[in-house]
């Protein structure tokens, strides 16, 4: 007995857990729709951040891990190329651990690292599986949108709420509903056989919070066609973007439901009203430019196609007028972004048979000062059908323009001119940004066998905007050229396309000479030179030895004078008995023996 209630405890554990995955997967499918980014831990599991990892986790707890982990097998399945074995393999690491969710009780920190410890054997299971993808893997439109109801004769709108999922920002989204004009795939009188919307970015949006701010929200306003069936309508809408400064493109797809008139039928049934093909259409299938990239300025062939939707009847005398949508600040200086080179925008037709295609071809110039973004030309349709009943339509192409990058440097102002090896040189100089686009991580680096050093970041340069450049090489070598160090600017467009440019700068390095020969010669050895200067006594000293010196020999002088002077008065008296000199001469000779003699 006891074995049989325990086997019916396990069996009862094990039907409630599967219940739960089934009832939380099922929930966890919107979720996901809104809220995968890239593989980190879902935002799901931060509200355990604040909780203690001693807390017993409870039920609801062990609901945030089952959805945690449901969300991060499908991050894998959507971001990776894998096989079926391997996405067995994650389904069946997901049940295992659901069932031992709910089968064991664990704290706070006991679940979080559990769930962490399931994910990382999922990565492991997919091993090196690569990344796939489309673009329709990160482009979604938010569950939030609503599915509208419309009447035949009604106005009506489709409005979607675009939600980038992806890692980076996406450039210049056109979305353009594909029209049809076939009852059974477009509910709608058709206007305007193109109706694109235009964003200038898209931005990536990583969380719950981020998606509602991150998000655009497009709409389209329609008249439901009077032959409108009844039924649910899917609306298409064909994407392009640039990511990575690369185009892709894709399709989406909303839904509106439809309320047709009294006997017009329903999309799942047939109806003798379900084709529409009394008034032919004229609709743009496509265009092109040569060259494919259009610049600022520059003169470019556009061809235009477009084509008679109808199957059961032409269309003649078609006129087409192209022209440019308007830019500038206001009213009163508004210009055309593309003008024609023949002075004229208008093409005509004579006929264009049922179901074919017409080229509209025309030379256009673009005007040199735009910024880079799409600009938009509407193509403007008027033609008869075989009763003479004239027709008119709008359609509209979209033309991305991009600017060249004129960038520009001042003067440098080196110092010094000339450095020795190890020493360090001050360089500065101004970066101009000339044209009309803005300039993205601009830096400076500095090339040359002779220095080392000096990279400066400048960063984001806004049209018309400078940049300054103080950076500080240091000498590493001897200059053996012609003392020219190159200064290599870098910078991005709005695509990402990395593009430099060259500076030349003289600066000459050069070895420091010693001579240790003049102080051999002097004697002196360099290291035992005196450190310091003589104290002031010791000067003082010296100035009082060489004034007593001096003074000492003048009285010397003085006294040999006088002793001189006194001997010569004295021998002039001794002599003054004789007459002549010659006795003179005798008698001092004859003194001079007798000193001899004595």
């Amino acid at each position: 007995m006891n074995k049989h209630n325990l086997a019916k405890q396990i069996a009862l554990g094990l039907l409630s857990s599967l219940i739960i995955i089934v009832a939380f997967t099922v929930l966890s499918g919107n979720v996901y729709a809104s809220t995968y980014h890239d593989l980190t831990a879902s935002v799901n599991m931060s509200i355990f951040d604040n909780r203690p990892d001693t807390d017993i986790a409870t039920e609801k707890d062990n609901e945030v891990a089952y959805i945690t982990l449901q969300e991060y097998e499908e991050r894998l399945k959507t971001l990776y190329d894998l096989s079926p074995d391997t996405e067995q393999a994650l389904l069946n690491i997901y049940m295992q651990a659901n069932v031992y969710i709910a089968n064991h009780t664990m704290t706070i920190g006991q679940l979080r690292t559990y769930v962490g410890q399931i994910e990382s054997d999922m990565n492991t299971a997919i091993g090196g599986a690569t990344v796939g993808g489309t673009p329709s893997d990160f482009i979604f439109i938010n569950n939030n949108t609503l599915v509208r109801s419309a009447s035949y004769g009604q106005s009506t709108s489709i409005t979607v709420n675009l939600v980038n999922l992806g890692n980076v920002d996406l450039k210049d989204v056109i979305v353009t509903p594909v029209i049809s004009s076939k009852i059974t795939e477009w509910p709608f009188a058709i206007q305007s056989s193109s109706d694109m919307r235009i964003i200038s970015s898209l931005q990536a949006a990583s969380s719950p919070e981020e998606i509602q701010t991150k998000q655009q929200t497009l709409t389209w306003n329609y008249v439901v066609s009077k032959d409108a069936l009844t039924g649910t309508y899917p609306i298409k809408l064909h994407v392009q973007y640039l990511r990575n400064g690369a185009t892709e493109e894709t399709d989406l797809t909303t839904y509106i439901n439809i309320t047709g008139a009294p006997g017009s039928g329903n999309l799942n049934g047939t109806s003798s009203d379900s084709t529409n093909t009394s008034t032919p259409r004229i609709i743009v299938t496509g265009f092109s430019t040569n060259p494919e990239t259009v610049h600022a300025g520059d003169t470019f062939g556009l061809t235009i196609t477009v084509q008679n939707t109808s199957t059961s009847t032409a269309v003649s005398n078609v006129q087409f007028d192209l022209k440019a949508a308007s830019e500038g600040d206001d009213s009163k200086n508004t210009y055309e972004a593309f003008l024609p080179t023949s002075g004229s925008s208008t093409v005509y037709v004579s006929k264009i048979e049922k179901g074919c295609t017409y080229d509209i071809n025309i030379e256009m110039t673009a005007r040199g000062d735009l910024t880079q973004k799409p600009y938009v030309i509407n193509v403007n349709a008027q033609y008869e059908d075989s009763n003479q009943k004239t027709f008119e339509t709008t359609a509209s192409v979209s033309i991305p323009v991009k600017q060249e990058a004129r960038v520009d440097t001042g003067d440098a102002d080196i110092m010094p001119l000339s450095i020795a090896v190890g020493e360090q040189s001050n360089i500065m100089f101004d970066i101009y940004n000339m044209g009309k686009t803005t300039l993205y991580n601009v830096q400076v680096s500095f090339q040359a066998p002779s220095i080392d050093g000096g990279n400066v970041f400048v960063g984001k340069l806004e049209p018309g905007a400078t940049g300054s450049v103080d950076a500080t090489v240091t000498g590493i070598a001897e200059t053996t050229d012609d003392g020219v160090i190159t200064a290599i600017i870098s910078y991005e467009d709005e695509s990402g396309n990395v593009s430099t440019l060259e500076k030349n700068i003289d600066l000459f390095v050069y070895e420091a000479y010693y001579d240790d020969g003049m102080w051999e010669d002097s004697g002196f050895m360099y290291e035992d030179a005196p450190k310091a200067g003589m104290p002031w006594w010791g000067w003082l000293l010296i100035i009082l030895a060489v004034i007593g010196i001096v003074t000492g020999i003048i009285i010397f002088i003085k006294k040999k004078k006088a002793s001189k002077k006194k001997n010569k008065k004295k021998n002039k008296n001794k002599y003054a008995q004789y007459e002549e000199v010659d006795d003179i001469e005798q008698a001092y000779t004859d003194e001079s023996n007798n000193n001899g003699e004595m």
